[in-house]
């Protein structure tokens, strides 16, 4: 190796090594970014809430604002489940606690643990999605052919943006049997 080489194989060994822990680095960062920014509805799964009714109107047969709450299920395409949320939407007063479920059956002929990955949109309001219960929040086990009922409950804060008045709660399922 000539002298005239060595530097630029120094520094393309160092851009390699750049590359290689960036990528490692890259899932931290965009978690972190979701959480500032509320970009992407990346939202805090790790601990269930307590709900505390915050929010009363001054007549309580009359809601002072309605949101609709979409629900979308999305399956992974390798994952022989019927998946059906219970409602497509629901009209929801934010600060009252909202209750759903969702439907989730094994088509196969063998034990497979899933776990549910939720997506909010618009991102922004993910900060004010609080749920108390979810299926998300853990593994689902079904065994050949069992049906279930997986429960959510959840409210919106009363700080919920008034300029938004639809909001999309998606769930992908994924096979994590293997992992």
């Amino acid at each position: 190796m000539t002298n005239l080489h060595k530097p630029l194989l120094i520094k393309l060994l160092a851009l390699t090594f750049f590359m290689f822990a960036f990528s490692f680095a890259l899932i931290p960062l965009y978690n972190v970014f979701c959480k500032v920014t509320g970009l992407n509805g990346k939202m805090d799964e790790r601990h269930p809430l307590t709900y505390t009714p915050r929010y009363k109107t001054a007549n309580s047969d009359i809601p002072s604002r309605l949101v609709t709450v979409e629900f979308v299920v999305n399956l992974n395409q390798q994952l022989p489940f019927l998946f059906q949320a219970e409602h497509t939407a629901l009209q929801v007063i934010p600060g009252e606690l909202t209750i759903s479920s969702y439907y989730v059956k094994n088509l196969t002929n063998k034990k497979i643990i899933i776990q549910a990955i939720p997506s909010i949109s618009p991102g922004i309001v993910a900060k004010y999605l609080k749920k108390l219960e979810c299926f998300c929040f853990g593994k689902q086990a079904l065994k050949p052919g069992e049906e279930m009922r997986l429960p959510l409950r959840f409210w919106l804060e009363p700080e919920f943006p008034h300029d938004v008045h639809r909001m999309t709660l998606s769930y992908t399922l994924f096979d994590v049997t293997e992992l």
